[in-house]
């Protein structure tokens, strides 16, 4: 005779770990930064676009293409137009997707018995919670120009037309000052740190039309408004919060009654721009020689430089190839437990005809707290 047994390691095994999974991605969702549903979706109306199709078909590349506008003065009247019709461009941005995993393993039943933690609980939310802070920092990283640690996501530097180096005075006086470089940003004068005019200036260089070369950035359609995002660190909301006309503008100024997530959480808003503090935001002190974000551009010694990210529709490209995967294992003559997580994605950072689409990278001075 044999019973019907659902075990762990049993043959039925597939149906305990499905439940399981669910609560894992739950879990995986509810720990995340940008995938908590304020920042990304399936729409081109999202500032980070969620790909799916390779859920449904094989690959390891998803290909989004972008159809360039026709810049032209088109012909009048009785003009001949035959033998002359334009032809249209297409520019590609490739996401190359991986699978990115990590394991628990307990080492028997007697460490199990040792404690009261419930040590397989404890395993679940650890992994999930190391998946969305993974997924976390690889959208930042993306966004940012920068390499991961897992060498998933490469370096792709800002573009001439997407970079902001430099800042202002605290109190904006001799309003913002643009440099070559992070190197050339000092701290002689208080000049260099990020402010309301910096945001402007911002929104300024999002809306310039560049032709040919590159386009302006699409801001987000919000209830028939449009309104752009920039994520930056505690130490740029520092210098922000110690300008009178960040504070006064907060007291009248912010959206008031909107359930749209876009702006839960938000430190404020100035001049159309949603700003929000995250505190996994790039910075790097100098050391006049090898501190750098980009080759070549060192970071003045003693200096402390941080890459907000001003960002429109689309900035980034989220795939996935399979949202999450699971599986449990039993070693040692079943005394010992183990879990592996795993999920099937990549991210990049929106680039087409070699220029970033809607992202500007902002580095500015900032002053960290004394230790």
């Amino acid at each position: 005779m044999a019973n019907t047994i659902f075990q762990r390691g049993g043959m039925h095994s597939a149906s305990v770990e499905e439940v399981w999974g669910e609560k894992t991605w739950r879990q995986a969702e509810k720990d995340s930064y940008f995938n908590d549903g304020r920042f990304v979706g399936t729409s081109s109306n999202s500032l980070i676009q969620v790909n799916t199709d390779l859920t449904k078909r094989k690959g390891d590349r998803i290909n989004t293409p972008l159809r360039a506008r026709l810049i032209s003065d088109g012909k009048v009247d009785d003009e001949a137009i035959e033998g002359q019709e334009k032809a249209m461009t297409f520019h590609n941005c490739q996401t190359t997707i991986h699978k990115r995993k990590e394991a628990i393993r307990l080492d028997g039943e007697m460490t199990e018995q040792r404690t009261a933690i419930k040590l397989r609980s404890e395993a679940k939310d650890a992994l999930g919670l190391w998946l969305a802070e993974n997924r976390d920092t690889d959208v930042l990283m993306g966004l940012s120009g920068l390499a991961n640690g897992a060498g998933t996501i490469p370096a792709s530097a800002p573009t001439a037309h997407r970079r902001f180096y430099g800042g202002q005075t605290t109190d904006g006086e001799n309003g913002v000052e643009a440099v070559a470089g992070d190197a050339n940003i000092v701290a002689a004068g208080g000049k260099h740190l990020f402010g309301t005019l910096v945001i402007s200036h911002l929104k300024r260089m999002a809306k310039k039309d560049g032709g040919s070369a590159y386009s302006k950035i699409r801001p987000i359609v919000i209830g028939g408004k449009t309104w752009y995002v920039m994520f930056v660190s505690p130490w740029q909301v520092k210098a922000l919060r110690q300008e009178n006309a960040w504070i006064n503008a907060q007291k009248d100024a912010n959206v008031r009654g909107t359930d749209n997530p876009l702006f839960s959480g938000a430190a404020g808003i100035w001049d159309g721009v949603i700003i929000h503090e995250y505190d996994k935001i790039v910075y790097k002190t100098g050391n006049g020689s090898n501190v750098v974000f980009e080759a070549g551009d060192v970071i003045a010694n003693g200096i402390t430089v941080a890459r907000g990210l001003f960002c429109g529709a689309q900035a980034g490209i989220l795939a996935y190839g399979r949202k999450i995967g699971w599986k449990e294992k039993i070693f040692e003559y079943g005394s010992q437990f183990g879990v592996e997580v795993s999920s099937i994605y990549g991210f990049s950072k929106a680039k087409f005809n070699n220029e970033d689409f809607a992202v500007i990278t902002c580095d500015t001075r900032v002053e960290l707290d004394a230790a």
